[in-house]
C-alpha cells in the first residue's frame, strides 16, 4: 500500500513539474518574441477556429504552439550601422559628413567623392538596363542634385575606393505635378466621387499571420496601438509564389486570365494592364518599388517592364545597388533605404492623392533570420508616419504574399497552415471609420471571413470610385468582393479562386497507415507520373523523376463521393519534396492531381529551365 501511495505521489509531482515547465517555457518564448501582452489577449486562444463560417472553418493555431516552439529562433539584425556613412543627404543635396570621417580610419587619408547619376530612359530599354552618367565631384561644399537616383563613391589620397552608397532622392517634377492637379480637378467635378483617398500597398515576402506575431512585434504594436487597423484572420493565398498572388491584386486576374498560356518569360510586362494606370488617370501619383532586383516580382525569369509602369519607379536604382554586391551601404540595408525614401514620399503627399506599391523581399524570402531587421525598419517607418500625420488621408494595406515555404516548421500542421495564411492588415484614418460606420462595421466583420487578394483588388476599385456608404452589393458570390462591403460568410475556396491544395478551410486528417493507402490507391506513383508529364517537353534537359519516399498522407474528412488526399513525397534524383492533392472518384475510380507544390528549395538544380513554374520540378541533367 505504501509503495502504491509513493507511486501516486511521484506521478502527481511529475505532472505538476511538467505543467510548471511548460508554463515557464511558454512564458520564456513570449518574453523573447513578444512585448505586448495586450495583443496576446486578442489572439483568442480559447476558441477552436479563427474562422468559423458556414463556408469555411480554419483552426486557431497558436504562434508558439509546442509543435513548433523548438524550431523557432529569434530574428537577427544585419548590423548595417557598422558600415561607414561618410555622405549625408539633406533634402536634395549631398554633403560630406566630416564628423563621421574624423572618427574613422580615413580621417587623414580622405580625398574626394564622385557622384554619378543612375540613368535609364523611361521607355525603350531592357528591364536590367542602367548606366552611370553626369559625373560630379563632391568635396567640402554641398552638392545639390536634380537626379533622383545616384551612386556616390569616395576615395583616399591613393585613389582607392573607401566608400560606396546609392541614394534614391525625392525630386519634385513640376510638369508631372501640374498634370496630376489637372486630372484631380476633373475628378473633383464628378458628383459620384465623394472622397479621394491615397493608397499604400506595403507587402512583405513569405510572412504569415503567425510569423508576424512572432517576429514583427514592434510593427504590429505601431499598427494596432497608433492607427485604426483591422487584422484579417482568414486571408488565404491564391498561388504559391509572389507573382501568382500579386497579379490578382494588381490586375484582378489569374495568371491564365492575364495570358492564356501562363508563360511570361518571353513578353514584357508592359503588355498587361495593372490598376495603377487607372489611378494615374484620376490624378494620383503612382509609385512601384522593390528590393532584391534579381528576384523582383515582374523580373525573375521574366522580361520586366520596358517602360516605367508608374511615375516613381526604383528599379534602375535597385539593379545598381545589387551590382555593388554588398548588403549594407551607408549604414542601412536596401529595404532600409527604400523605406527612408517612403518616409519622405508619404509626408510630401499626405494631402495629395497617391497609389504606392512597395514590396520587400530580401529580409524574409528564404528564412526569418533577419526578421528583427525588418521589424525595426517597418516600425520606424510607421511611427514616423504617425508623428507626421502622414496617413490622415491614406488607406494602408499591409500584407504578406504567402507564408514561409521552406522552413523547419513546414513539416508540421501549423507550418502547412502558415504557408496558406499570409498576414493582412487594413488601416484607415480614424475620421474615415467614424464617418462611414457601415464600412467600419463591414471591415470588422470581414476580419473573420475567408478573404484573398482578389478582394483587395476590388477594394482598390471601390476606393477609386468611392461614393460614401454606397458600397458594392453582391447578390451572388463573386471571386473578389470589396472589403468595404460585407463579404459572404458562405464563400468557400472554390468561390474565391483558391485551389484545393492551398485552401486553409480544408479539413485534413493524418493517415497513420501509409502502406495501406499506398496499396489501395497508389497515390505516390500518381503524383510522380503527373510530375513527369509536366516535364515531358523538357526531357532533353530534365531527368526522369522516380519515387524515393512517401513522407506523409492526409485525408480530407469533409469529402464523400470524391475522396481527397494531400500527399507529400520525395523524388529522385535531387531529393525534391513535393506536396499535392489527389482526388479519387469512388464510383468511377478516376483520379485527378491538383497543383503540385515544391516545398523545399530547388537552388541550382533547375537552372537549365527558364520557365519559372517548371523550375520547381526539373532536376537538370547537366548538374
Amino acid at each position: 500500500m505504501e509503495r502504491f501511495l509513493n507511486i501516486i505521489l511521484f506521478l502527481s509531482l511529475f505532472a505538476f513539474i511538467t505543467l510548471l515547465y511548460e508554463d515557464s517555457i511558454s512564458g520564456f518564448f513570449r518574453r523573447v518574441y513578444t512585448v505586448n501582452e495586450q495583443e496576446i489577449s486578442k489572439w483568442d486562444y480559447d476558441t477552436m477556429h479563427v474562422i468559423d463560417t458556414p463556408g469555411c472553418k480554419i483552426p486557431n493555431y497558436e504562434a508558439f504552439d509546442i509543435s513548433v516552439r523548438g524550431k523557432i529562433q529569434p530574428g537577427n539584425f544585419m548590423n548595417c550601422e557598422g558600415t561607414p556613412n561618410f555622405v549625408r543627404l539633406e533634402s536634395t543635396c549631398l554633403k560630406v559628413d566630416r564628423s563621421a570621417l574624423q572618427i574613422s580610419k580615413y580621417k587623414d587619408s580622405f580625398s574626394f567623392c564622385r557622384v554619378h547619376t543612375i540613368y535609364r530612359p523611361r521607355s525603350g530599354e531592357h528591364h536590367n538596363y542602367f548606366k552611370y552618367i553626369n559625373e560630379r565631384i563632391l568635396t567640402n561644399k554641398s552638392l545639390c542634385l536634380k537626379s533622383d537616383m545616384v551612386r556616390v563613391q569616395c576615395f583616399d589620397k591613393k585613389n582607392v575606393t573607401i566608400y560606396t552608397n546609392f541614394f534614391w532622392i525625392y525630386q519634385k517634377n513640376e510638369t508631372f505635378e501640374t498634370l496630376c492637379e489637372d486630372r484631380s480637378r476633373k475628378r473633383s467635378e464628378n458628383p459620384n466621387i465623394t472622397e479621394t483617398l491615397s493608397v499604400l500597398l506595403l507587402g512583405v515576402d513569405s510572412t504569415s499571420r503567425l510569423n508576424s506575431q512572432r517576429f514583427l512585434v514592434k510593427t504590429r504594436q505601431a499598427l494596432t496601438q497608433k492607427f485604426h487597423s483591422y487584422e484579417f484572420k482568414g486571408q488565404n493565398i491564391i498561388g504559391m509564389d509572389t507573382f501568382h498572388n500579386l497579379v490578382p491584386m494588381l490586375a484582378g486576374k489569374s495568371l491564365l486570365e492575364l495570358k492564356k498560356d501562363g508563360k511570361f518569360g518571353n513578353v514584357p510586362m508592359d503588355n498587361f494592364d495593372f490598376i495603377w494606370q487607372e489611378f494615374e488617370e484620376e490624378g494620383y501619383r503612382t509609385l512601384f518599388a522593390e528590393d532584391a532586383a534579381w528576384m523582383a516580382v515582374f523580373d525573375y525569369v521574366k522580361q520586366g517592364f520596358r517602360t516605367f509602369p508608374t511615375y516613381f519607379f526604383n528599379r534602375p536604382w535597385s539593379v545598381a545597388w545589387e551590382s555593388a554586391r554588398t548588403p549594407c551601404m551607408g549604414g542601412r540595408s536596401e529595404p532600409g533605404a527604400i523605406m527612408e525614401y517612403m518616409t519622405k514620399f508619404v509626408d510630401v503627399y499626405k494631402n495629395k492623392p497617391y497609389l504606392a506599391s512597395v514590396f520587400i523581399t530580401s529580409l524574409t524570402h528564404d528564412s526569418q533570420t533577419l526578421s528583427a531587421e525588418l521589424d525595426e525598419i517597418l516600425s520606424v517607418f510607421f511611427n514616423r508616419a504617425f508623428e507626421s500625420s502622414a496617413f490622415n488621408n491614406t488607406i494602408l494595406f499591409f500584407y504578406g504574399d504567402h507564408g514561409l515555404r521552406y522552413s523547419s516548421t513546414r513539416s508540421t500542421d501549423i507550418g502547412t497552415h502558415e504557408v496558406q495564411s499570409p498576414m493582412f492588415f487594413v488601416t484607415t484614418p480614424k475620421w474615415f471609420s467614424e464617418k462611414y460606420r457601415t464600412i467600419d462595421d463591414n471591415l470588422r466583420r470581414n476580419t473573420h471571413k475567408l478573404t484573398t487578394l482578389y478582394d483587395l483588388h476590388e477594394t482598390l476599385r471601390n476606393i477609386l470610385n468611392f461614393n460614401g456608404e454606397e458600397v458594392p452589393q453582391y447578390s451572388v458570390h463573386q471571386r473578389g468582393e470589396s472589403l468595404f462591403s460585407e463579404v459572404s460568410d458562405t464563400r468557400n475556396c472554390s468561390d474565391v479562386g483558391v485551389p484545393e491544395s492551398m485552401c486553409s478551410c480544408s479539413q485534413y486528417k493524418k493517415v497513420n497507415n501509409i502502406s495501406l493507402i499506398y496499396r489501395k490507391y497508389n497515390l505516390s506513383d500518381i503524383v510522380v507520373t503527373k510530375l513527369n508529364d509536366l516535364l515531358k517537353n523538357h526531357k532533353a534537359i530534365c531527368e526522369h523523376l522516380t519515387l524515393d519516399k512517401t513522407i506523409i498522407v492526409y485525408k480530407d474528412t469533409s469529402k464523400k463521393r470524391l475522396k481527397a488526399f494531400k500527399i507529400t513525397i520525395r523524388t529522385s534524383p535531387g531529393k525534391a519534396l513535393f506536396e499535392a492533392p489527389v482526388f479519387l472518384d469512388s464510383k468511377t475510380n478516376e483520379h485527378k492531381v491538383g497543383q503540385i507544390l515544391r516545398i523545399n528549395k530547388y537552388g541550382d538544380q533547375s537552372r537549365c529551365v527558364n520557365d519559372y513554374v517548371l523550375r520547381n520540378y526539373c532536376f537538370c541533367k547537366n548538374q
